[in-house]
């Protein structure tokens, strides 16, 4: 392919997309046409970048409030928590209590068990001392009896012994005729003087006995005049403790409601617990929503800008911006800050190196940079790739140094470009002898419903074509990869940043739960919607050099020049091919 320079142009393709006739103009028609759809493009992205940051406004106002509403949900949380587990605590503590207290009146119970037996004890006492008390009696009146039987044999035994003296009184009377009934007399006598011993013996024992029988009589009464005040006592803790049975039961009835009330509680508690979590997981949804509303909206606008800036008409650029490193300083403010360039063209650069805050956009600055004389600029943009500024009042020296720079650099990317469009050839190519051998249908090809891959982390995606070009493209890639050692990657994307088929050393099999590793070297089958995939898949002009800082995963970035080509197939425009280098 003849290169002459790299300058921008229309693109050209191998067919033409449409057959509409021509319809002739004149120069200045045509001129002016351009310049109202420049004018109404440049209008449209002024409106949509407007509406794009007032959304994004919105939205953060949104996600504040939410996260107020997350803020004040977590507090909810905390203390629904810690009521949670004070009624739990409080439901152990009733159940607890309840349980003690049926103990309690289970205790009680046998007590007043106890009491009604030991009344019915005393009475049973009771009933024996009076069995007693009469027997007593009864052997009292006895004794009585014997008593005065002993005392009418002492009576008789007295009379006896008085008989007994009259008639040894009479025998010595008469003498030697008297003698027998002497002996007589005195054998009666000798009878009842022990008789009369006996009686006394037994009068002394029954006198004892009757002590004893009055003795036991009084302590029988005493026993019944206890029992008898025993009784009532009995009665009275009788009666208190079926008092006591009857408030333990009231009590644990309490006991019992109270634990299932407590119970009840400590359900509703885990209730707003569990409400509280899903209501805190729905506000973090809403405010991770309403964050990729923000995001969205700032994506929507800058693909929109980005789209209009790949078009022939809205593309206000004169020159392509190149890659390149060039160390230097910008004074702003009094203020000496060290720099280095990203990419750079005759209208501006985008630099690097500066603190967050240092700069603002539209402040102006003045440039010095290595080979190149000092030029004022103006910063027109701050993004996270670096300071976008467009230079003004250019020194003649400047601008004869720039444009020998912007030479060389074409031509140090010129291999580049060149292999970057051989590869496209080589793409397109590929793809319409599938298309001719009906390997693949057009429709296949184009095929934009992105088909989630399940279990894969980042988000791998199938389509249409997804066998077919994973049967040819490899081969493609690792030949063209192989050309430079310099080169990083070299891939194919379509118009929405799909990537069907990387490199070997991007497409390994993704580990399971290891997002990070995955990031990094399983990069097929994914989407790259960012600005520099898009820009790679969007680009109709002959070629398209970009740099930017690429995530390798891990929080690694290297920042790449790329060099894109599109890829056009029967004449209609599929994507880009990238191929990238580190700078």
């Amino acid at each position: 392919m003849k290169l002459l320079k790299l300058k921008r142009q229309s693109p050209e393709v191998s067919a033409p997309i449409q057959s509409d006739p021509p319809v002739l103009e004149s120069e200045q028609e045509s001129t002016d046409t351009s310049e109202m759809m420049a004018f109404a493009l440049d209008s449209i992205e002024d409106d949509l970048q407007v509406a794009a940051k007032d959304v994004s406004k919105d939205a953060a106002a949104v996600q504040e409030k939410i996260s107020e509403q997350i803020q004040l949900l977590s507090h909810i949380q905390a203390e629904s928590g810690g009521l949670r587990e004070q009624s739990a605590e409080a439901a152990s503590n009733a159940t607890a209590l309840a349980d003690s207290i049926t103990e309690l009146a289970t205790s009680s119970n046998e007590i007043g068990k106890q009491v009604v037996l030991s009344n019915q004890l005393a009475e049973q006492a009771r009933d024996v001392a009076d069995e007693a008390n009469a027997g007593v009696l009864d052997l009292k009146t006895a004794i009585e009896d014997i008593a005065n039987v002993v005392k009418l044999i002492s009576d008789v035994a007295k009379q006896t012994n008085l008989l007994a003296l009259n008639a040894t009184i009479e025998a010595a009377r008469a003498g030697e005729a008297g003698k027998g009934f002497a002996v007589v007399a005195n054998e009666v006598k000798s009878l009842s003087v022990e008789t009369q011993n006996a009686t006394d013996e037994i009068v002394a024992n029954i006198d004892r006995l009757q002590v004893s029988a009055e003795t036991s009589i009084g302590s029988v009464n005493r026993i019944i005049d206890v029992i008898g005040q025993i009784r009532p006592s009995f009665a009275a803790v009788e009666e208190a403790v079926q008092e006591q049975i009857g408030t333990t039961s009231q009590i644990g009835e309490r006991a019992s409601e109270t634990a299932t009330f407590v119970q009840d509680v400590t359900g509703r508690a885990d209730a707003i617990d569990a409400s509280t979590n899903d209501a805190l997981l729905v506000a973090n949804e809403a405010s991770q929503a309403s964050a990729d509303m923000g995001v969205s909206a700032r994506n929507l606008g800058n693909r929109f800008t980005m789209m209009i800036r790949q078009s022939a008409v809205g593309d206000r650029r004169k020159s392509d911006r190149l890659p390149i490193k060039l160390k230097g300083h910008v004074g702003a403010g009094g203020q000496k800050i060290a720099i280095e360039t990203i990419d750079i063209s005759e209208g501006g650069l985008l630099f690097k190196g500066f603190s967050e805050g240092s700069l603002a956009t539209g402040q102006q600055i003045k440039i010095s940079l290595n080979g190149l004389e000092d030029c004022d600029a103006r910063i027109v943009h701050i993004s996270e790739n670096g300071a976008h500024c467009a230079f003004f009042s250019q020194t003649e020296g400047f601008t004869a140094a720039l444009s020998q720079l912007i030479e060389r650099i074409h031509a140090d990317n010129r291999v580049f470009v060149e292999r970057a469009q051989a590869g496209a050839d080589k793409i397109a190519a590929a793809m319409e002898h599938l298309l001719s051998s009906r390997r693949l249908t057009v429709d296949s090809l184009f095929d934009t419903k992105y088909r989630p891959i399940e279990s894969t982390d980042p988000q791998q995606y199938s389509t249409g074509c997804i066998t077919q070009l994973e049967e040819v493209m490899p081969a493609i890639l690792e030949d063209i990869l192989s050309l430079d050692q310099s080169m990083a990657f070299c891939t194919a994307v379509d118009r929405n940043g799909y990537l069907p088929v990387h490199n070997k050393a991007y497409s390994h099999p993704q580990r399971p739960d290891d997002p990070v590793w995955n990031a990094a070297n399983c990069r097929n089958k994914r989407i790259f919607d960012d600005r520099a995939g898009l820009s790679a898949g969007r680009n109709t002009r002959p070629f398209l050099i970009q740099s930017y800082a690429r995530d390798m995963g891990n929080g690694k970035f290297v920042w790449m020049r790329e060099v894109d080509a599109p890829i056009i197939v029967d004449g209609r425009h599929w994507g880009g091919f990238r191929t990238a280098y580190k700078l």
